[in-house]
């Protein structure tokens, strides 16, 4: 999931996301703005998330740095369209591709805003959680990525 999380916050931002650390591009530190994912666990509800038709539900932070207000703003937006942007229809924008798994919903739990605070030393940061539930199915189920949300939510 994390992995998975990863690559779809770099792909739909076009900026480079580290895990838990600064970013390398090519063996080099990313330069500003970056994010970096952390993982914060999650919940199971129910027996384990390896079992059939149950849920689970998975927290991550996502840290955006950045060099200026205006440089964090922008890329959290882009974090914020990234993961909970629909299309027209109700799907997401942005599938978050994990095999056997079908993550189903997607909630921004917390949005600390853009900290100033290092500003004059040239490293500005924003800070946003999120919840994603997910839950695994047999390849003959429901196809990975759509949901089963009658509403047409996934």
């Amino acid at each position: 999931m994390t992995e998975a999380l990863q690559s779809l916050l770099a792909a739909a931002t076009g900026r480079p996301c580290g895990r838990g650390r600064l970013p390398l591009v090519a063996g080099q530190p990313a330069s500003l703005p970056y994010t970096v994912l952390y993982p914060q666990g999650g919940l199971l509800d129910g027996a384990p998330l390896a079992d059939r038709s149950e849920d689970g539900q998975f927290l991550y932070q996502v840290t955006v740095v950045a060099a200026r207000t205006d440089q964090a703003e922008w890329l959290a937006d882009r974090v914020r369209q990234a993961l909970l942007g629909r299309t027209a229809s109700g799907d997401w924008e942005n599938l978050i591709l994990v095999p056997g798994v079908d993550v189903w919903a997607r909630e921004l739990l917390v949005d600390d805003g853009v900290d100033p605070a290092g500003a004059d030393d040239g490293m500005v940061t924003a800070v946003q959680r999120y919840k994603l539930s997910a839950t695994a199915y047999r390849a003959s189920s429901v196809p990975q990525g759509t949901g089963s949300d009658p509403m047409g939510a996934c």
